[in-house]
C-alpha cells in the first residue's frame, strides 16, 4: 500500500513538473496573451501523453489518483501564478530595501519611481481587457457584460466577509 501512494505521489510530481517545464518553454518561445486560458490548458491537456504512458502498469485508479493530485497543485499554481506574474509592490519594496544592504534604506526612501500608471494598474488594464472583462473607448473604461457579473460576485463576496468595497478605499 505505501509503495502505491508512492507511485501516486511520483506520478504526480511528475505529471506537474512536466506541466510547469511545458509552461515555462512555452512562455520563452511565444510569451501568450492571454496567460491564463494558456496556462489552463498545459496544466489540463500537458500531463495526458505522460498519464498514458503509466496507465498500464499502475492501473486505472492509481492514475486517476495521481491526476487528482495534479490537478490540485495545478489549481494552486494557477491561483499563486497572478501573484508571481503581476506587480506587487510589497515585493518591490522588498527588493529595494535588498539593494541597499547592509547599510539599510531610510523611510522616505520607499516611495520609489515605479509606482506610476504602468505598473500599479497598467498590466491589470491590459488583463481585464484581453480576457474581454472591460473594453475602452475613447479613451473610457467600459464593463462588458461578462466583466459586471465577475465584479458583482466578487463585491457581494466581499461584502459577505465583512471587507470594504476596494473601489471606494
Amino acid at each position: 500500500m505505501q509503495s502505491d501512494m508512492q507511485s501516486v505521489l511520483f506520478l504526480a510530481l511528475e505529471l506537474f513538473c512536466s506541466s510547469l517545464a511545458i509552461h515555462i518553454l512555452i512562455w520563452r518561445m511565444l510569451s501568450p496573451r492571454n496567460q491564463l486560458v494558456w496556462l489552463s490548458a498545459i496544466l489540463l491537456l500537458g500531463p495526458l501523453p505522460l498519464l498514458g504512458i503509466y496507465l498500464r502498469p499502475l492501473g486505472g485508479l492509481l492514475c486517476g489518483l495521481a491526476l487528482l493530485l495534479h490537478f490540485v497543485l495545478s489549481g494552486v499554481y494557477l491561483s499563486l501564478y497572478t501573484l508571481v506574474a503581476g506587480f506587487s509592490p510589497s515585493i518591490g519594496i522588498l527588493e529595494r530595501v535588498e539593494e541597499s544592504m547592509p547599510h539599510g534604506l531610510q523611510r522616505h526612501e520607499l516611495a520609489p519611481p515605479w509606482f506610476n500608471d504602468k505598473n500599479l494598474s497598467g498590466a491589470r488594464r491590459e488583463n481585464l481587457v484581453a480576457t474581454g472583462m472591460i473594453r475602452e473607448s475613447g479613451g473610457l473604461l467600459h464593463l462588458s457584460s461578462r466583466g459586471r457579473l465577475i465584479a458583482g460576485c466578487f463585491l457581494l463576496f466581499r461584502r459577505l466577509l465583512g471587507l470594504p468595497d476596494v473601489a471606494k478605499g
